[in-house]
């Protein structure tokens, strides 16, 4: 007797779909019975989707869809501009039902989305929260990322998918009259607020406990705890003006070289050429190249100064939020009366026992209290000792003295920097 044909890969492909979309619709029905009547599974030429018709031709619909290289699950309304709702593949079968539900019964009765679902989110939330009480005032809100995280941009007819979080964390971005502004709720560091200022082509940050207390913090940040998000809401409707916030219009130039009297022996061989990015870091960026174990020297035109980079770190520590650092003296170029700044010139990448060390230092060089710790580096860092540095509340920074730039090495470092995309860069373009 002949064994039986296995059937192929796609086909079994497309029968777990429809197993799939058949459970989809028996959960809309039994989750919200009133649209049952509505509820029809489309699987014409293979081309599956579960509806909710309006009135018409027209409805609202579920289904997976491409985005570049990316299947995900998308909600479609009728309405031409609008946007779809994306989500994760593994998004659970009820929130996808409820996000359907949400905008047919919108539609159906003819008033927006409800929150949370017309920000795309399957719960409630501080960021959801918070775009409810800025849209109630009347700032457009453009995104919100804090349990999804999936948009789409590019040309509405061949979209392609953009997922944030990691680094960006939660976040509510606004559209004001003369800024674009991202509200960010670190994990470490709490509420940060940020402007975009298109004249200036770059981010700037507000210090957020300077409106709220008129009291400027010594890091960047403002805990949960000591701020609601009302509080947070009312502070960025009071606009740009009373934000008081500077953005960098014009790149800082290199500087001039200091004289040799100014110059210690610690920044010569800080800023010595032979330490500089290793490659695979400049390749693949700091998220992933931060832990390789071995330096590359890089060569540049021109070297920067010592005086040069350390005004370079200064002005970028106090554009993050570092509200008490200052300019300090040849042997200790930045100050500050709560943080403890360490330069690390060695090429050996830092270790979980070196970051300890310094750590130390850090805490003895309190005469009331300790201090915390910043270093600044030309080396990258093992995990272990990111992990160290995050448990010791310390932030660990990579100075890439040929863009002029500080690149954060652990969790706390990389919450503190400011956005690194353009607003324009994501979204739908018009029809």
């Amino acid at each position: 007797m002949c064994p039986l044909p296995f059937p192929p890969g796609d086909m079994v492909a497309a029968f777990g779909r429809h197993l799939h979309f058949k459970s989809l619709e028996q959960a809309l029905c039994d989750r919200h019975p009133e649209l049952a009547d509505r509820v029809i599974f489309d699987d014409a030429n293979h081309l599956m989707h579960l509806k909710v018709t309006l009135s018409g031709r027209r409805s609202v619909a579920l289904a997976q869809v491409r985005m570049g290289y990316t299947i995900v699950w998308a909600v479609i309304d009728p309405v031409l501009d609008s946007e779809p709702s994306v989500w994760p593949l593994d998004t659970p079968d009820e929130v996808l039902v409820d996000a359907l539900h949400a905008v047919a019964s919108a539609h159906l009765a003819g008033v927006p989305v409800p929150s949370p679902w017309r920000w795309n989110e399957g719960e409630p939330s501080d960021m959801t929260e918070l775009a409810d009480l800025l849209d109630a005032r009347g700032v457009p809100v453009r995104r919100v990322a804090a349990g999804n995280g999936y948009f789409p941009y590019g040309p509405r007819h061949s979209p392609k998918l953009d997922i944030v979080g990691g680094r960006d964390g939660s976040f509510v971005e606004a559209e004001f009259p003369d800024a674009f502004v991202r509200v960010s709720l670190k994990p470490a560091l709490g509420w940060l607020v940020d402007v975009y200022l298109a004249e200036c082509g770059a981010w700037g940050r507000v210090d957020l406990g300077w409106n709220l207390w008129r009291s400027t913090r010594p890091g960047p940040g403002v805990p949960r705890a000591d701020a609601s998000v009302a509080d947070v809401a009312d502070v960025l409707v009071k606009g740009l003006k009373a934000w008081d916030v500077e953005v960098q219009c014009e790149p800082i130039g290199r500087g001039e070289p200091v004289s040799v009297q100014r110059r210690s022996e610690w920044q010569e061989s800080l800023f010595a050429d032979e330490t500089a990015l290793p490659a695979s870091l400049a390749e693949v960026g700091v998220d992933h190249g931060q832990f390789v174990e071995g330096p590359a020297p890089r060569t540049s035109q021109r070297s920067p100064s010592p005086r040069h980079i350390a005004d370079v770190v200064l002005d970028q520590l106090t554009a993050f939020g570092f509200g008490d650092v200052e300019e300090g003296d040849a042997e200790s170029p930045i100050r500050s009366d709560t943080f403890h700044v360490e330069w690390h010139d060695r090429a050996k990448n830092l270790s979980t026992s070196e970051v300890q060390r310094l750590n130390g230092l850090a805490a003895a060089a309190g005469e009331d209290a300790p201090k915390r710790l910043i270093v600044i580096t030309t080396a990258g860092i093992s995990r272990p000792a990111a992990a160290f540095a995050d448990t010791a509340k310390a932030f660990v920074f990579f100075v890439d003295r040929a863009a002029d730039k500080l690149m954060g090495l652990n969790s706390r470092a990389q919450e503190a920097l400011l956005p690194h995309t353009q607003p324009a860069e994501r979204g739908l373009e018009p029809w």
